[in-house]
Protein backbone atom coordinates (compact mmCIF):
# COMPACT_ATOMS: atom_id res chain seq x y z
CA UNK A 1 0.00 0.00 0.00
CA UNK A 2 2.89 2.26 -0.03
CA UNK A 3 1.17 3.77 -3.33
CA UNK A 4 -1.16 5.56 -1.50
CA UNK A 5 -0.33 9.29 -2.63
CA UNK A 6 -1.45 11.71 -4.89
CA UNK A 7 -0.60 12.26 -8.52
CA UNK A 8 2.42 14.23 -8.78
CA UNK A 9 0.93 17.15 -10.75
CA UNK A 10 -1.50 18.00 -7.85
CA UNK A 11 -1.10 21.32 -6.19
CA UNK A 12 -3.49 24.04 -4.67
CA UNK A 13 -7.03 23.82 -5.50
CA UNK A 14 -6.62 21.91 -8.72
CA UNK A 15 -9.10 18.92 -9.87
CA UNK A 16 -7.61 15.46 -8.23
CA UNK A 17 -5.83 13.02 -11.20
CA UNK A 18 -8.15 9.75 -11.57
CA UNK A 19 -7.14 6.28 -11.31
CA UNK A 20 -8.22 3.90 -13.34
CA UNK A 21 -10.82 1.51 -12.31
CA UNK A 22 -8.56 -1.40 -13.25
CA UNK A 23 -6.13 -0.53 -10.49
CA UNK A 24 -8.04 0.49 -7.45
CA UNK A 25 -7.00 -2.42 -5.04
CA UNK A 26 -9.93 -4.75 -3.50
CA UNK A 27 -9.16 -2.54 -0.24
CA UNK A 28 -12.79 -1.15 0.72
CA UNK A 29 -13.56 1.66 2.64
CA UNK A 30 -16.76 2.91 4.23
CA UNK A 31 -17.16 6.79 5.31
CA UNK A 32 -20.15 6.88 7.54
CA UNK A 33 -21.52 10.48 6.83
CA UNK A 34 -24.16 12.49 8.74
CA UNK A 35 -25.70 13.01 4.59
CA UNK A 36 -24.62 13.12 1.13
CA UNK A 37 -25.21 17.05 0.90
CA UNK A 38 -23.08 18.70 -2.25
CA UNK A 39 -19.49 19.67 -0.82
CA UNK A 40 -19.85 16.09 1.33
CA UNK A 41 -19.96 14.63 -2.04
CA UNK A 42 -17.10 16.02 -3.62
CA UNK A 43 -14.70 15.77 -1.08
CA UNK A 44 -15.46 11.76 -1.41
CA UNK A 45 -15.17 12.14 -4.96
CA UNK A 46 -12.05 13.89 -4.91
CA UNK A 47 -10.79 10.90 -2.51
CA UNK A 48 -12.32 8.51 -4.58
CA UNK A 49 -10.62 10.01 -7.97
CA UNK A 50 -7.16 9.85 -6.41
CA UNK A 51 -6.99 6.33 -4.25
CA UNK A 52 -6.13 3.30 -5.16
CA UNK A 53 -9.04 1.91 -3.09
CA UNK A 54 -12.59 1.92 -3.49
CA UNK A 55 -14.92 4.22 -1.36
CA UNK A 56 -18.87 4.30 -0.17
CA UNK A 57 -20.57 6.88 1.71
CA UNK A 58 -23.32 5.36 4.13
CA UNK A 59 -24.86 8.67 4.95
CA UNK A 60 -27.01 8.48 7.83
CA UNK A 61 -30.10 11.13 6.98
CA UNK A 62 -31.17 11.60 3.83
CA UNK A 63 -30.37 15.02 1.59
CA UNK A 64 -31.66 15.97 -1.64
CA UNK A 65 -28.80 16.32 -3.34
CA UNK A 66 -27.65 12.08 -2.89
CA UNK A 67 -29.12 11.57 -5.72
CA UNK A 68 -26.64 13.11 -7.77
CA UNK A 69 -23.63 11.42 -5.71
CA UNK A 70 -20.63 10.79 -8.41
CA UNK A 71 -19.69 8.64 -5.74
CA UNK A 72 -21.00 4.68 -4.74
CA UNK A 73 -23.41 5.41 -1.54
CA UNK A 74 -25.98 3.52 0.39
CA UNK A 75 -29.14 5.62 -0.08
CA UNK A 76 -30.37 7.34 2.99
CA UNK A 77 -34.12 7.63 3.92
CA UNK A 78 -35.07 9.10 7.44
CA UNK A 79 -34.65 12.45 8.42
CA UNK A 80 -32.50 13.83 11.59
CA UNK A 81 -34.43 15.90 14.20
CA UNK A 82 -32.06 18.22 15.99
CA UNK A 83 -32.50 18.26 19.42
CA UNK A 84 -30.91 20.77 21.58
CA UNK A 85 -29.18 20.93 25.08
CA UNK A 86 -28.48 24.07 26.95
CA UNK A 87 -27.53 23.81 31.01
CA UNK A 88 -26.02 27.08 32.68
CA UNK A 89 -22.31 26.60 32.95
CA UNK A 90 -21.73 24.04 30.27
CA UNK A 91 -21.46 24.32 26.55
CA UNK A 92 -24.34 23.74 24.55
CA UNK A 93 -25.16 20.97 22.62
CA UNK A 94 -26.80 19.64 19.73
CA UNK A 95 -27.95 16.33 19.29
CA UNK A 96 -29.49 14.38 16.11
CA UNK A 97 -32.42 12.51 17.82
CA UNK A 98 -33.02 9.29 15.68
CA UNK A 99 -29.89 7.06 15.26
CA UNK A 100 -30.02 4.67 12.06
CA UNK A 101 -29.00 1.78 13.09
CA UNK A 102 -28.98 -0.09 9.62
CA UNK A 103 -26.66 2.27 8.59
CA UNK A 104 -24.06 1.61 10.77
CA UNK A 105 -24.45 -1.96 10.41
CA UNK A 106 -23.88 -1.86 7.08
CA UNK A 107 -20.99 0.35 7.07
CA UNK A 108 -19.22 -2.22 9.11
CA UNK A 109 -19.92 -5.13 7.34
CA UNK A 110 -19.07 -4.29 4.36
CA UNK A 111 -15.85 -2.42 4.22
CA UNK A 112 -12.37 -3.36 5.80
CA UNK A 113 -11.48 0.39 6.59
CA UNK A 114 -14.08 2.10 8.24
CA UNK A 115 -13.50 6.26 8.26
CA UNK A 116 -16.33 7.83 10.81
CA UNK A 117 -16.36 11.17 8.76
CA UNK A 118 -17.42 13.73 12.25
CA UNK A 119 -17.80 12.16 15.33
CA UNK A 120 -21.83 11.33 14.64
CA UNK A 121 -23.25 10.59 18.44
CA UNK A 122 -24.66 7.40 18.51
CA UNK A 123 -24.98 5.93 15.44
CA UNK A 124 -20.72 6.37 15.10
CA UNK A 125 -20.41 4.44 18.77
CA UNK A 126 -22.62 1.50 16.98
CA UNK A 127 -20.66 1.38 13.70
CA UNK A 128 -17.68 1.69 15.50
CA UNK A 129 -18.54 -1.08 18.05
CA UNK A 130 -19.91 -3.17 14.74
CA UNK A 131 -16.43 -2.60 12.92
CA UNK A 132 -14.25 -3.62 16.32
CA UNK A 133 -16.43 -6.83 16.19
CA UNK A 134 -16.16 -7.82 12.74
CA UNK A 135 -12.05 -6.59 13.21
CA UNK A 136 -12.21 -3.82 10.57
CA UNK A 137 -10.03 -0.73 10.89
CA UNK A 138 -11.48 2.48 12.06
CA UNK A 139 -10.33 5.82 11.78
CA UNK A 140 -12.15 9.48 13.03
CA UNK A 141 -12.23 12.42 11.65
CA UNK A 142 -12.24 15.50 13.89
CA UNK A 143 -13.43 18.98 13.77
CA UNK A 144 -13.60 20.31 17.55
CA UNK A 145 -14.54 23.22 19.63
CA UNK A 146 -11.18 24.95 21.36
CA UNK A 147 -9.51 23.26 24.39
CA UNK A 148 -11.50 25.68 27.09
CA UNK A 149 -14.92 24.99 25.39
CA UNK A 150 -14.64 21.13 24.69
CA UNK A 151 -13.98 20.83 28.46
CA UNK A 152 -16.87 22.47 29.79
CA UNK A 153 -18.96 20.10 27.76
CA UNK A 154 -21.42 17.86 29.78
CA UNK A 155 -19.61 15.24 31.58
CA UNK A 156 -21.75 12.76 29.62
CA UNK A 157 -20.67 13.64 26.23
CA UNK A 158 -17.14 13.89 26.58
CA UNK A 159 -17.29 10.17 28.36
CA UNK A 160 -19.24 9.32 24.99
CA UNK A 161 -16.79 10.64 23.14
CA UNK A 162 -13.75 9.15 25.15
CA UNK A 163 -15.45 5.55 24.51
CA UNK A 164 -15.72 6.42 20.59
CA UNK A 165 -11.74 7.65 20.26
CA UNK A 166 -10.76 4.79 22.17
CA UNK A 167 -12.39 2.13 19.85
CA UNK A 168 -10.67 3.72 17.05
CA UNK A 169 -7.54 2.67 15.39
CA UNK A 170 -6.24 6.15 14.13
CA UNK A 171 -7.70 9.54 14.31
CA UNK A 172 -7.76 12.27 11.38
CA UNK A 173 -7.31 15.61 12.83
CA UNK A 174 -8.82 18.84 10.27
CA UNK A 175 -7.27 21.66 12.88
CA UNK A 176 -4.57 22.36 14.86
CA UNK A 177 -7.40 22.88 17.61
CA UNK A 178 -8.59 19.28 16.55
CA UNK A 179 -5.03 17.88 17.34
CA UNK A 180 -4.99 19.62 20.55
CA UNK A 181 -8.73 18.77 22.01
CA UNK A 182 -7.22 15.32 21.09
CA UNK A 183 -3.94 14.99 22.76
CA UNK A 184 -4.56 17.52 25.73
CA UNK A 185 -8.23 16.71 26.69
CA UNK A 186 -8.76 13.64 25.16
CA UNK A 187 -5.43 11.61 26.03
CA UNK A 188 -4.55 10.53 22.32
CA UNK A 189 -1.72 8.91 21.22
CA UNK A 190 -0.06 11.76 18.62
CA UNK A 191 1.75 8.81 16.60
CA UNK A 192 -2.25 7.82 16.18
CA UNK A 193 -3.18 11.23 14.52
CA UNK A 194 -2.79 12.21 10.94
CA UNK A 195 -2.99 15.66 9.75
CA UNK A 196 -6.13 16.29 7.00
CA UNK A 197 -6.68 19.76 6.59
CA UNK A 198 -10.04 20.72 6.43
CA UNK A 199 -11.31 21.85 2.87
CA UNK A 200 -14.42 23.49 3.91
CA UNK A 201 -16.31 22.96 0.54
CA UNK A 202 -14.22 25.43 -0.82
CA UNK A 203 -13.36 24.26 -4.22
CA UNK A 204 -17.34 23.40 -4.72
CA UNK A 205 -17.91 26.85 -3.73
CA UNK A 206 -15.43 28.91 -5.83
CA UNK A 207 -17.44 27.34 -8.91
CA UNK A 208 -20.24 28.91 -7.54
CA UNK A 209 -18.70 31.62 -6.77
CA UNK A 210 -17.69 31.78 -10.29
CA UNK A 211 -20.86 31.32 -11.68
CA UNK A 212 -21.87 34.99 -9.63
CA UNK A 213 -21.24 37.70 -12.74
CA UNK A 214 -21.78 40.98 -9.84
CA UNK A 215 -23.65 41.71 -7.01
CA UNK A 216 -25.92 44.07 -8.41
CA UNK A 217 -28.31 41.57 -8.81
CA UNK A 218 -28.85 40.53 -4.98
CA UNK A 219 -28.64 44.05 -4.09
CA UNK A 220 -31.72 45.27 -6.48
CA UNK A 221 -33.70 41.68 -5.40
CA UNK A 222 -33.64 42.24 -1.90
CA UNK A 223 -33.65 46.02 -2.04
CA UNK A 224 -30.50 46.39 0.32
CA UNK A 225 -29.74 49.77 -0.95
CA UNK A 226 -26.25 51.75 0.06
CA UNK A 227 -26.67 50.34 3.65
CA UNK A 228 -23.69 48.58 4.53
CA UNK A 229 -24.86 44.79 5.00
CA UNK A 230 -24.33 42.33 7.79
CA UNK A 231 -25.18 38.49 7.18
CA UNK A 232 -25.72 36.14 9.15
CA UNK A 233 -25.55 32.60 7.20
CA UNK A 234 -26.64 29.32 8.25
CA UNK A 235 -30.00 27.85 10.17
CA UNK A 236 -31.05 29.84 13.04
CA UNK A 237 -30.16 27.59 16.06
CA UNK A 238 -30.27 29.68 19.46
CA UNK A 239 -26.63 28.93 19.82
CA UNK A 240 -25.30 30.64 17.23
CA UNK A 241 -26.01 33.58 18.67
CA UNK A 242 -28.37 35.04 15.91
CA UNK A 243 -30.55 36.98 19.36
CA UNK A 244 -26.88 38.62 20.37
CA UNK A 245 -26.84 40.22 16.67
CA UNK A 246 -30.25 41.39 17.13
CA UNK A 247 -29.36 42.88 20.63
CA UNK A 248 -25.77 44.26 18.88
CA UNK A 249 -27.44 46.22 16.33
CA UNK A 250 -29.28 48.19 19.07
CA UNK A 251 -26.35 49.47 20.72
CA UNK A 252 -24.86 50.58 17.50
CA UNK A 253 -25.18 54.64 16.58
CA UNK A 254 -29.21 55.48 15.30
CA UNK A 255 -27.18 57.55 12.49
CA UNK A 256 -25.04 53.87 11.42
CA UNK A 257 -26.63 52.95 7.95
CA UNK A 258 -26.24 49.39 7.94
CA UNK A 259 -28.61 46.08 7.95
CA UNK A 260 -28.33 42.61 9.16
CA UNK A 261 -29.65 39.60 6.73
CA UNK A 262 -30.59 36.78 8.11
CA UNK A 263 -30.21 33.82 5.31
CA UNK A 264 -31.25 30.12 6.78
CA UNK A 265 -34.06 27.84 7.40
CA UNK A 266 -35.76 28.66 10.70
CA UNK A 267 -35.97 25.40 13.25
CA UNK A 268 -39.83 25.49 14.34
CA UNK A 269 -38.77 22.60 16.31
CA UNK A 270 -35.91 24.07 18.65
CA UNK A 271 -37.40 24.76 22.20
CA UNK A 272 -35.73 27.81 22.49
CA UNK A 273 -36.96 30.31 19.94
CA UNK A 274 -35.58 29.49 16.64
CA UNK A 275 -37.82 30.93 14.49
CA UNK A 276 -37.88 33.93 12.70
CA UNK A 277 -41.04 34.92 14.09
CA UNK A 278 -39.32 34.94 17.55
CA UNK A 279 -36.21 36.96 16.49
CA UNK A 280 -38.32 38.91 14.96
CA UNK A 281 -40.41 40.26 18.09
CA UNK A 282 -36.93 40.77 19.88
CA UNK A 283 -36.21 42.61 17.42
CA UNK A 284 -39.25 45.01 17.72
CA UNK A 285 -38.62 44.74 21.44
CA UNK A 286 -35.37 46.11 20.90
CA UNK A 287 -35.97 49.08 18.57
CA UNK A 288 -34.49 47.58 15.39
CA UNK A 289 -37.12 45.49 13.31
CA UNK A 290 -36.48 47.85 10.69
CA UNK A 291 -32.49 47.02 10.55
CA UNK A 292 -33.54 43.17 10.21
CA UNK A 293 -34.30 41.13 7.22
CA UNK A 294 -34.87 37.83 7.43
CA UNK A 295 -34.64 35.94 4.03
CA UNK A 296 -35.59 32.40 4.85
CA UNK A 297 -33.20 29.00 3.01
CA UNK A 298 -31.82 30.16 -0.42
CA UNK A 299 -30.23 28.00 -2.87
CA UNK A 300 -26.42 27.41 -2.51
CA UNK A 301 -26.14 30.03 -5.69
CA UNK A 302 -28.59 32.67 -4.39
CA UNK A 303 -26.20 32.45 -1.19
CA UNK A 304 -23.43 33.13 -3.30
CA UNK A 305 -25.00 36.46 -4.91
CA UNK A 306 -26.04 37.35 -1.10
CA UNK A 307 -21.98 37.14 0.31
CA UNK A 308 -21.42 39.31 -2.51
CA UNK A 309 -24.12 42.03 -2.01
CA UNK A 310 -22.46 41.61 1.85
CA UNK A 311 -20.19 43.78 3.16
CA UNK A 312 -19.22 41.63 6.50
CA UNK A 313 -19.96 38.46 8.04
CA UNK A 314 -21.16 37.48 11.53
CA UNK A 315 -21.57 34.08 13.29
CA UNK A 316 -21.11 34.94 16.73
CA UNK A 317 -21.75 31.55 17.87
CA UNK A 318 -21.47 29.85 21.44
CA UNK A 319 -20.20 26.49 19.66
CA UNK A 320 -19.01 25.62 16.47
CA UNK A 321 -16.37 23.34 15.35
CA UNK A 322 -15.46 24.71 11.78
CA UNK A 323 -18.68 26.34 10.22
CA UNK A 324 -18.12 26.05 6.20
CA UNK A 325 -19.92 29.57 6.06
CA UNK A 326 -16.65 31.23 7.19
CA UNK A 327 -14.44 29.11 4.58
CA UNK A 328 -17.42 30.50 2.00
CA UNK A 329 -17.18 33.97 3.42
CA UNK A 330 -13.62 34.21 3.16
CA UNK A 331 -13.68 32.92 -0.48
CA UNK A 332 -15.99 36.03 -1.23
CA UNK A 333 -13.20 38.40 0.21
CA UNK A 334 -15.15 38.98 3.06
CA UNK A 335 -13.90 40.36 6.68
CA UNK A 336 -15.56 37.84 9.20
CA UNK A 337 -16.89 37.82 13.20
CA UNK A 338 -16.92 34.81 15.41
CA UNK A 339 -15.91 34.20 18.68
CA UNK A 340 -13.35 32.08 20.64
CA UNK A 341 -15.96 29.08 20.74
CA UNK A 342 -15.33 28.37 17.02
CA UNK A 343 -13.02 25.62 16.28
CA UNK A 344 -11.90 27.86 13.67
CA UNK A 345 -11.14 31.13 15.10
CA UNK A 346 -7.25 31.86 14.65
CA UNK A 347 -7.04 30.14 12.10
CA UNK A 348 -9.55 31.10 9.21
CA UNK A 349 -10.49 34.00 11.50
CA UNK A 350 -7.72 35.65 12.92
CA UNK A 351 -8.27 38.75 15.15
CA UNK A 352 -7.57 42.14 13.91
CA UNK A 353 -6.22 40.71 10.52
CA UNK A 354 -9.21 39.40 8.70
CA UNK A 355 -12.12 39.97 11.16
CA UNK A 356 -12.57 39.92 14.94
CA UNK A 357 -12.61 36.79 17.52
CA UNK A 358 -14.77 37.72 20.06
CA UNK A 359 -15.93 36.03 23.72
CA UNK A 360 -19.52 34.23 23.00
CA UNK A 361 -22.70 36.22 24.80
CA UNK A 362 -20.55 39.52 24.91
CA UNK A 363 -23.22 41.69 22.77
CA UNK A 364 -20.58 44.59 23.72
CA UNK A 365 -17.74 43.18 21.78
CA UNK A 366 -19.94 42.21 19.22
CA UNK A 367 -21.01 45.98 19.05
CA UNK A 368 -17.84 47.53 18.86
CA UNK A 369 -16.48 45.00 16.46
CA UNK A 370 -19.72 45.75 13.71
CA UNK A 371 -19.25 49.56 14.46
CA UNK A 372 -15.53 49.14 13.33
CA UNK A 373 -16.51 47.73 10.49
CA UNK A 374 -18.35 50.21 8.98
CA UNK A 375 -15.09 51.44 8.16
CA UNK A 376 -14.94 50.73 4.12
CA UNK A 377 -11.09 50.90 3.98
CA UNK A 378 -11.19 48.33 6.98
CA UNK A 379 -13.38 45.99 4.98
CA UNK A 380 -11.59 46.14 2.38
CA UNK A 381 -8.09 45.24 4.17
CA UNK A 382 -9.76 42.59 6.12
CA UNK A 383 -11.53 40.89 2.99
CA UNK A 384 -8.60 40.77 1.09
CA UNK A 385 -7.21 38.93 4.42
CA UNK A 386 -9.61 36.38 4.11
CA UNK A 387 -9.08 35.48 0.69
CA UNK A 388 -5.60 35.09 1.38
CA UNK A 389 -5.86 33.22 4.20
CA UNK A 390 -8.73 30.62 3.48
CA UNK A 391 -6.91 29.77 0.02
CA UNK A 392 -3.90 29.11 1.80
CA UNK A 393 -5.22 26.67 4.17
CA UNK A 394 -8.37 25.60 2.53
CA UNK A 395 -6.75 23.29 -0.09
CA UNK A 396 -8.80 19.68 -1.48
CA UNK A 397 -5.06 18.29 -2.12
CA UNK A 398 -3.97 18.64 1.68
CA UNK A 399 -7.11 16.97 3.10
CA UNK A 400 -7.42 13.98 0.35
CA UNK A 401 -3.65 13.21 0.91
CA UNK A 402 -4.42 12.66 4.86
CA UNK A 403 -7.51 10.47 3.88
CA UNK A 404 -4.84 8.26 1.79
CA UNK A 405 -2.70 8.68 4.42
CA UNK A 406 -4.91 7.36 6.76
CA UNK A 407 -5.99 4.41 4.82
CA UNK A 408 -2.26 3.42 4.29
CA UNK A 409 -1.98 2.94 8.06
CA UNK A 410 -5.36 1.03 7.87
CA UNK A 411 -4.39 -1.29 5.14
CA UNK A 412 -0.95 -2.06 6.58
CA UNK A 413 -2.69 -3.03 10.04
CA UNK A 414 -5.32 -5.23 8.35
CA UNK A 415 -1.96 -6.69 6.39
CA UNK A 416 -0.38 -7.69 9.80
CA UNK A 417 -3.23 -8.75 11.54
CA UNK A 418 -4.26 -11.23 8.12
CA UNK A 419 -0.91 -12.79 8.02
CA UNK A 420 -0.94 -13.34 11.47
Amino acid sequence: MSDFVLDSGIAGNSEISPRSVESKSLLKVGFLTYDLQRNTEDALFAVARAAPFSIKAFPLYAHCDQEHSRVAYRPATRHGKHVGVNVKGSTPEGFVSNPEWRVGLACARESDVVILKGLLGLGAIWCALCARVLGRVVISTNQTLPVKWERQRRWWVRLLKRFLLRMCHYHIYQSPVSFAVLTEVYGCDPEQLISAPYEGGASLFKRILHKVETNHEAQREFEFGSRVIFLYAGNLHSFKGVADIVRAAALLSSDDSFLCVFAGPEEPASKEGATIGHFTRLARSSGVEHRMRFLGPVTPEKLAEIYCAADAILLPTHKDCFPKVLVEAALAGKPLVTTNACGSSGLIVQDSVNGFVIEPGDISQLARAMTKLLDPDLRAKMGASSKEIVDRYCRMDLEVQGYLESVAMGAARLGIQRSA
